[in-house]
């Protein structure tokens, strides 16, 4: 017995080295779910993917090149592109003080947008997974709600409910004998900002609400109830298993919430239209103002306007980069 065991135990091990690579690793495995598709399959694949490749290269690739082509001239959207200016856009651009402003009114929408919503989302997501809250269908339709409200007519319904002679606020708040006369929220820049914000909020609540209540719904009930035992109460599970095992989702939820503010036009458009004055001007309605609010268009500064506010939006996307990965790293780390 000892005798068969000592001469299988070599064979054994050469057979271990022979398995192993010059690094002492084990032979990578060929993946089969990587294989090439051929024939008859992959006339299909190209079928499916045909629709979408040419929806892609016609409403995204092709608008993109032309903005950087309109860019370098001074064209006004209609007759011939024969006036090249090269890079005479950008400089007009980099010294118009309203592109500027611009920029900033966008940058607090999306920063305050996004440091609000996100926080009372998740708290409201945290109180509609609990286990003793009945109803919570209905309460999950009426946060949802009014995401399928138009943002055109969102806008213009609080554009009625804020007017200041005869909006319902003001006239609610009369009743009450708070005011002597209706307050203009939309005479400065900053009660309009602050409107702008709000109903932004008011609108999207229910879709990042949505976003959290999944990340919660990936925690494993294993650990609450392992934490139970252990004697943990409501605020040791919410801040010891609850909130680190959902950032890595949540920097990706951030990182969404303030890419899709930086977005915002329909509700200036309906709200303030840029007003008072142009205070609260946003890139998105510059951009619409050159292209076709004012005569002759400026179809070509618009363009160049579109394409360094992308450049703007890229390095402040790619600032939270690091995050990101840093995410995705701890995603597969808790296993969510």
């Amino acid at each position: 017995m000892t005798t068969t065991g000592t001469a299988l135990a070599p064979g054994r091990e050469r057979a271990t080295e022979g398995d192993r690579s010059p690094a002492g690793r084990a032979p990578e495995r060929a993946d089969h779910s990587r294989e090439r598709v051929r024939g008859l399959d992959r006339v299909w694949l190209i079928v499916f993917l045909a629709p979408f490749l040419l929806l892609y290269l016609g409403f995204t690739i092709w608008p993109l090149l032309a903005t950087i082509y309109y860019s370098f001239f001074d064209w006004s959207g209609i007759g011939p592109i024969d006036h090249f200016v090269g890079v005479g856009n950008y400089g007009t651009i980099l010294a118009d003080p309203l592109f500027w402003l611009s920029v900033v009114n966008t940058l607090i929408f999306a920063l305050l947008t996004t440091a609000i919503k996100l926080p009372i989302s998740l708290l409201a997501a945290i109180v509609l997974t609990r286990k003793w809250l009945r109803g919570k269908r209905f309460f999950r339709t009426v946060f949802f709600a009014p995401l399928i409200i138009p943002v055109a007519m969102a806008g213009l319904v609080f554009t009625y409910l804020l007017n200041p002679s005869n909006g319902a606020l003001n006239a609610i708040l009369r009743d009450l004998g708070l005011v002597d006369q209706g307050f203009d929220v939309f005479a400065n820049r900053w009660s309009a900002l602050l409107v702008l914000v709000l109903v932004s909020i008011w609108q999207i609540f229910g879709q990042y609400m949505i976003y959290w209540i999944a990340a919660l719904q990936n925690v494993p009930e294993e650990v609450y109830e392992a934490a139970a035992i252990d004697g943990a109460g409501e605020w040791k599970k919410l801040t010891r298993i609850t909130l680190p095992m959902i950032k890595p989702v949540a920097v990706i939820i951030t990182l969404l919430g303030l890419v899709n503010a930086m977005h915002v036009f329909g509700l200036v458009v309906t709200l303030t239209a840029g007003g008072p004055g142009t205070s609260t001007y946003v890139v998105s309605y510059f951009i619409y103002q050159n292209a076709f609010g004012t005569v002759p268009f400026a179809y070509g500064y618009a363009s160049a306007a579109a394409l360094l506010f992308s450049v703007i939006a890229f390095v402040v996307v790619s600032a939270q980069g690091v995050a990101v990965r840093r995410a995705q790293r701890l995603r597969k780390e808790y296993g969510v």
